[in-house]
């Protein structure tokens, strides 16, 4: 790359908001020449990023960033790791593949937020999802599914006749007698009940936003870290007119810097720029550029509790590992069967939000019937290198769908650095506690006190030094341990949040030329995977950008 550089678009991070949007940036204006800056590699060369078993062992590679947060009072003190795509492609290549769009209750809520801007609720994005799926029943309703977009979306079931789990039946009775119907279709109305895990496997393959989206005609860059937004402050407003590059090269955007860096780089991208909190930029002998106190002050995560359960007769051939199991065609895609979405009783959440102190619209938003807050998974793999893989054991997630906890991205002390400074602050709310214990005591009863799964399961498995849930556990017991070993599910978001932030249309307030376009724009969370979400907000966002520009 020469010196300085100019395209008419320049798209921070190539990974799967910045693929996408390039793509579809593209495609509507063929004229533009844009440019992704992504500041991972292309894995596609040294990497296997389309097998599943060989994109779960990503996590932890030079593809992950990696990042390492404080150290969080609320999970006793513990520092966390947290897995972020440091590649093209990003998080499209190292998550699990699972596609749930969450409810429409969700995106009504961000609505809301905004004023009233339709174009963020359910049936605003809905023509947004639907572009993007490739859904794989034809028969099913084209008024709530996309049948030509480039992700095929599937459940386990219309995967390969011989992909048959063994417990498949049995876990669907357990979910039964503890009253959870069963819900056909979670794209069609409501999240609520015990669907099919739907996933973006096709014939066993992943499908990373940098491949399912073409980049025919787009400049990538890859290696190519940007380390500040570049301003001009002639006018009433400052204008960004491109981006500084770690080898001090310059890239300049005659048209618009759009930051696609994800949820925990671009409001560290924005801060090392002057735009942010002006206390914290004088902190750091950063130039303020445009006074913007919420940036990086509203980050969420999903929040969860994975746990590890005993079978009793390993040689039944359950779970993954068993040479039972044996045939790849378990691993062409996550070894689950059931995606379970629930609520705690109304007035168990009655209590809580009192005591967190919410009142009004987002009182009542939360107590509508139906919302869900815990999703939990039944997976017949362990997941985790400290259980043996030999078809002796299962692993289970109970996740926050609606975590209301809050924590904070900003600047690591050295202002150049790449690593932000994190501040999880998970489940410090009453809700987000309430929920959790509900859903694992939940969890508990499925696995160890229903008929259907007595014959199978013997106990949970602690790691050393814990004592095993058990369904005597007390709510103290069981929020001791989410508080012990409890995790996110690496789906970080929020931080730059619209309304806030952003506008409706998700250009920077108070700045010129310069927009964000990742999951750091949720206003609030998604009750599922957020990759679903994620594109249908790309989808929309390629729709307003282009528009802006023909105007």
């Amino acid at each position: 790359m020469s010196e300085s550089t100019t395209f008419d678009y320049v798209i921070v991070g190539g990974g799967l908001a910045g693929s996408s949007l390039a793509s579809r940036l593209k495609h509507s204006a063929p004229q533009n020449s844009i440019l992704v800056l992504e500041a991972g590699p292309d894995p596609t060369p040294e990497h296997d990023v389309v097998t599943s078993m060989g994109g779960f062992a990503l996590q932890g590679t030079a593809l992950d960033w990696q990042f390492t947060t404080a150290e969080t009072p609320s999970t006793a003190g513990r520092t966390h790791t947290l897995t972020a795509g440091k590649t093209l492609g990003g998080g499209s290549v190292l998550n699990y593949g699972g596609w749930s769009r969450g409810d429409p209750p969700d995106y009504d809520a961000w609505a809301a937020l905004l004023g009233g801007d339709e174009r963020w609720s359910y049936a605003g994005l809905l023509p947004y999802f639907k572009r993007s799926e490739r859904y794989y029943d034809t028969n099913a309703s084209a008024e709530k599914h996309g049948f030509e977009g480039p992700i095929k979306v599937a459940p386990i079931s219309a995967s390969r006749e011989t992909r048959k789990y063994p417990l498949r039946n049995p876990i669907e009775q357990a979910w039964k007698e503890l009253g959870v119907e069963r819900n056909f279709d979670p794209f069609a109305g409501r999240l609520a009940g015990l669907s099919e895990y739907f996933e973006t496997w096709d014939g066993g393959k992943r499908q990373p936003s940098h491949l399912a989206y073409s980049l025919d005609g787009v400049n990538v860059k890859t290696f190519c870290p940007v380390t500040q937004i570049l301003f001009d402050k002639v006018g009433a407003d400052p204008k960004a007119t491109g981006v500084k590059l770690a080898n001090g090269q310059t890239v300049i955007a005659n048209k618009e810097v759009i930051l696609s860096a994800g949820s925990l780089q671009t409001p560290r991208l924005l801060l090392r720029s002057g735009v942010g909190e002006p206390s914290v930029l004088s902190k750091h002998g950063i130039p303020l550029i445009q006074s913007l106190p919420s940036v990086g002050q509203r980050y969420f995560d999903h929040f969860a509790l994975f746990q590890w359960f005993a079978l009793k007769d390993p040689s039944r051939g359950l779970a993954i590992g068993h040479p039972n199991l044996s045939d790849p065609v378990f691993v062409e895609g996550f070894p689950a069967d059931w995606n379970a979405n629930e609520a705690p009783p109304r007035h168990v959440l009655e209590k809580a939000l009192d005591e967190d102190g919410v009142i009004g619209a987002e009182r009542e938003a939360l107590l509508q019937p139906g919302r869900v807050f815990v999703e939990t998974l039944v997976v017949y793999h362990p997941l985790a290198p400290a259980f043996p893989l030999d078809g002796s054991m299962l692993c289970t997630s109970v996740m926050l769908t609606l975590p209301s906890s809050r924590g904070r991205v900003s600047l690591s002390q050295d202002i150049d650095s790449t690593t932000p400074w994190i501040e999880p602050n998970y489940f410090t709310t009453a809700l987000d506690r309430a929920c959790l214990i509900h859903g694992v005591r939940r969890l508990l009863k499925l696995m160890l006190g229903t008929e259907a799964m007595k014959a199978y399961v013997e106990s949970e498995v602690a790691f050393p030094g814990l004592s095993p849930l058990t369904l005597e556990s007390s709510d103290s017991e069981i929020e001791n341990r989410i508080r012990a070993v409890g995790v996110a599910h690496f789906h970080a978001a929020g931080s730059c949040p619209m309304g806030k932030v952003v506008h409706g249309n998700l250009k920077v307030k108070g700045v010129d030329g310069l927009r964000i376009c990742d999951a750091s724009v949720f206003p609030s969370p998604v009750g599922g995977h957020p990759m679903a979400s994620l594109y249908g907000v790309v989808e929309q966002a390629a729709d307003i950008i282009a528009a802006g520009a023909q105007a």
